[in-house]
């Protein structure tokens, strides 16, 4: 695999955690600043509770956008099982599809992708996250967790070129920290996570060429074009 290129500061990090934001939401929200511009038609399947991804994603004034979820929660415009459902939206007719921690609650990874691959232009993008050290937290299922490996395989099989599929993480301390989080009153991080994060440090100068991101991932996120 290759080096992780994602470096967040440590300061950015600790801005989020203070806000009550775990290790995972947070590297993942800071992954998209200055990655994607989201512009013309964006479906976001699932985000009928806007997620605070969207305070990192890019838009311009040509953004239009549609939510499509199973439940029907403020601001979701069709109410569908994206499993057995299409969407009533036309063919080719997205300039995105975003799916933020949504494939893992998901059984028919084949048919959801088929979907989506129909929904979108020509060499537009699917952008998302999905979850891989983290609990179990059905909604109102968790079915799966993917390697790097085998999202990239799910999606070339399904109609997709791979642009990034990027392991969030740090090393084995973070990913251990991620499991307490519940238990940790917010301002306290301010005083371990500096720690945590120091001890990945130590183990990437001692062991300099491991990708400790990769290895212990909290989650990927993926930028995926429709081929």
């Amino acid at each position: 695999m290759a080096n992780s290129t994602y470096t967040p500061a440590l300061r950015a990090v600790l801005a989020e955690a203070l806000k009550g934001k775990a290790p995972t939401r947070t590297l993942t929200n800071l992954f998209w600043r200055g990655r994607v511009r989201l512009s013309g038609n964006v479906l976001d399947i699932g985000g009928g509770s806007q997620g605070s991804h969207y305070r990192f994603l890019e838009k311009d004034s040509t953004m239009t956008r549609k939510v499509a979820d199973i439940v029907p929660r403020q601001g979701t415009d069709f109410v569908i099982d994206i499993t057995k459902d299409n969407v009533p939206l036309a063919d080719g007719s997205q300039d995105f599809v975003l799916m933020f921690n949504i494939l893992e609650h998901l059984f028919e990874h084949a048919a959801v992708l088929t979907e989506v691959r129909r929904l979108l232009k020509p060499r537009a993008l699917f952008i998302g996250t999905i979850p891989f050290l983290v609990n179990v937290h059905p909604d109102p299922h968790d079915f799966v967790r993917f390697t790097e490996e085998a999202l990239a395989r799910l999606f070339r099989e399904n109609g997709f070129l791979v642009r990034t599929i990027e392991p969030i993480g740090r090393g084995p301390f973070l990913a251990a920290y991620e499991q307490l989080d519940m238990l940790i009153w917010k301002p306290l991080h301010i005083v371990f996570l500096p720690l945590v994060w120091g001890f990945d440090r130590v183990l990437m100068l001692l062991r300099p060429k491991r990708n400790f991101p990769a290895q212990f991932p909290l989650a990927y996120n993926f930028i995926v074009e429709k081929s």
